[in-house]
């Protein structure tokens, strides 16, 4: 559903083509789930802002119009949440992607991978959620490990990534890494491919972000900040400030999710190639990758994500 902010905060801080097709800070409200919960009206009104933002400076993005999500009982009233840090001097804060998938579809997206036997839907939100939540699904069988959207490179400079997500209470807590939000790079010169700049993790029931660069033009060095525990069955409210670091200048992560920074970072934080990391979200569980090896029990249950509210804006 959308949630499109109406205030802003204070707080600041080359493509290689898939094999197969691939198409806030939030301050959580007041609903017993987590998740962003408004009244038809007031969602209306988020959607006609949406709308207005983009026919007034996303240029970028292609003409959207947010559609009015059902109201349910358990829903109340939103809050405002801020949509980005206030810009720089001289500087507007436009939007650059969002998709709240009341559209029923994921189309908005560029790309879409599946590998293995997984599923990418758009369903009625969990956990008394209002509107419209994509769902991930990726079951334990062997051969599956990735369910994904990505949008292309939005280019280099100063962004927030906001997103929502819902692990459900059922989740199994393992010590197999799932990466559920990525910026990803490119392959390097010499032809082998990377880890993800940044990534958000979940890990023995605890968020990671890890952030890795070069050393050297084919050694990956990785920080990883820890950003607290997981709280399964809630929606949480993401915001990524990031300042993509260049040759010359270092670049700066905040990370804050329900309205508190959890995590920081300043330094390298890419590989500094001709593009800017793409976003993805979604399930990735590079260890169940067969071609990587790696035994492990299978025949549990599926890991399923839910993702909603995706908004990225340029400042």
């Amino acid at each position: 559903m959308s949630r499109l902010p109406n205030t802003r905060s204070n707080t600041r801080s080359n493509i290689r083509p898939e094999s197969l097709p691939e198409n806030l800070s939030g301050r959580p409200s007041a609903s017993p789930s987590g998740h962003r919960t408004g009244s038809h009206s007031a969602r209306r009104a988020a959607g006609a802002a949406l709308t207005a933002a983009l026919a007034l400076g996303a240029t970028a993005a292609p003409a959207w119009t947010a559609a009015a999500a059902p109201a349910t009982s358990a829903s109340v009233a939103a809050p405002a949440v801020p949509l980005a840090p206030d810009a720089p001097a001289g500087t507007a804060a436009t939007v650059a992607f969002a998709d709240d998938f009341e559209s029923g579809t994921a189309a908005r997206w560029t790309r879409q991978r599946v590998d293995g036997n997984g599923s990418i839907t758009v369903t009625p939100a969990p956990g008394q959620g209002a509107g419209l939540a994509a769902r991930f699904s990726v079951p334990d069988d062997g051969q599956s490990y990735r369910s994904e959207v990505a949008v292309n490179s939005l280019g280099w400079g100063s962004y927030r990534f906001a997103l929502a997500d819902y692990l459900p209470a059922d989740w199994v807590q393992t010590s197999t890494e799932t990466i559920v939000a990525q910026w990803h790079g490119y392959p390097l010169a010499d032809g082998s491919d990377t880890k993800p700049p940044i990534a958000l993790t979940v890990k023995d029931g605890s968020w990671r972000l890890k952030v890795h660069w070069l050393s050297d033009p084919s050694t990956v060095q990785e920080a990883v900040i820890p950003l607290g525990a997981v709280q399964f069955g809630h929606w949480n409210q993401w915001a990524f400030d990031i300042t993509w670091s260049t040759d010359t200048t270092p670049g700066a992560i905040t990370v804050l999710r329900d309205g508190v920074q959890v995590g920081a970072y300043n330094g390298l934080n890419n590989y500094h190639q001709n593009q800017s990391p793409y976003f993805k979200t979604g399930i990735y569980r590079a260890n169940w990758n067969p071609a990587k090896g790696i035994p492990y029990p299978t025949g549990g249950p599926d890991v399923v994500l839910y993702s909603d509210s995706v908004v990225v804006t340029k400042y």
